[in-house]
């Protein structure tokens, strides 16, 4: 029957097109597996292992002792508070700075602005030692700015920027922040719609006005999301500040070090810590992915 002939044909082209689909998967899924094998040994199986040593003390007794401590004794409390001022400072003056810098930027020739934003991605490429050791040559008590400064004006020794408090850190990490939120806003106002600035000016409205209600609200998306990113890395920032204060600072990154290599050695309270700081910087992940996804759907 002819139309038993056209079913048959159609259910076979369906399996030819299913089978396609499954050669499709099977290669793709070929192709994933090294991701899926390297997040599993290097993310996920060392905080399962991590998270499971946290529940033992150090002779093997299971105990919530570890997590009670992390919120109970001065010292943790003192560098979860550190940590969570120092990852909200620097990343504050990384978002404004590098908005800035990418709203200068986009104003420029196509190629200039390409070239300027090639040369912001390499801080991104040094390595914290280099750039610590960097800093102390040119900003340390006897950096080379802080002699000619000193020399400058006739100022004594004891007159120097001082690179190891926390203004000082946070002018460090910048180095690395603003070319990062840069990079990530000039995308942002690249795709800001002109014509909405244009039609704001036309109704009358002032600059300060425009960017208020117009600007701003476009923007602020973006500047959560490049936010996010900068906190999560300054909340585990380490490197850097270990090679210029050593242990002087109290930042929960230090602590999760000092626990798990120096004299201090206590690898499940070194585990406990790290699970603590990875709440932590999950939640506020979280609450500015949220924020920026609300102001999105909200729009100007």
């Amino acid at each position: 029957m002819p139309g038993m002939s056209a079913m048959t044909a159609a259910l076979r082209g369906i399996r030819g097109e299913a089978r396609q689909v499954g050669r499709f998967l099977s290669i793709e899924m070929l192709l994933i597996l090294p991701f899926v094998l390297f997040v599993g040994i290097f993310e996920i199986y060392p905080i399962i292992n991590m998270t499971y040593r946290s529940l033992f003390d150090l002779n093997g007794n299971f105990t919530l002792e570890n997590y009670i401590n992390a919120f109970t004794k001065p010292q943790f409390q003192m560098a979860i508070r550190n940590s969570l001022l120092f990852a909200a400072a620097a990343s504050l003056v990384g978002g404004i700075g590098g908005t800035f810098v990418a709203a200068l930027a986009v104003r420029l020739p196509a190629r200039w602005r390409n070239l300027l934003l090639s040369l912001y991605a390499l801080p991104m490429t040094l390595s914290g030692l280099v750039v610590a050791f960097a800093f102390i040559v040119l900003l340390g008590r006897n950096g080379v700015l802080n002699l000619l400064v000193r020399r400058a004006f006739g100022l004594p020794p004891t007159v120097y920027f001082n690179l190891y408090d926390w203004p000082g850190l946070v002018m460090v990490y910048a180095f690395f922040q603003i070319p990062l939120m840069t990079l990530s806003m000039a995308a942002v106002f690249e795709n800001l719609d002109p014509n909405l600035i244009e039609a704001a000016r036309n109704l009358g409205a002032r600059p300060w006005q425009v960017w208020r209600y117009v600007v701003i609200p476009v923007l602020l998306p973006g500047f959560l999301a490049g936010m996010s990113i900068q906190f999560a890395g300054m909340m585990g920032a380490f490197g850097t500040v270990l090679a210029l204060v050593g242990m002087a600072k109290n930042l929960l990154s230090l602590q999760i070090y000092s626990h798990a290599s120096e004299s201090t050695y206590n690898l499940p309270q070194a585990g406990a810590l790290a699970m603590v700081l990875i709440a932590i910087t999950g939640v506020a992940l979280i609450l500015l992915s949220w924020g920026a996804r609300r102001l999105a759907r909200r729009g100007p």
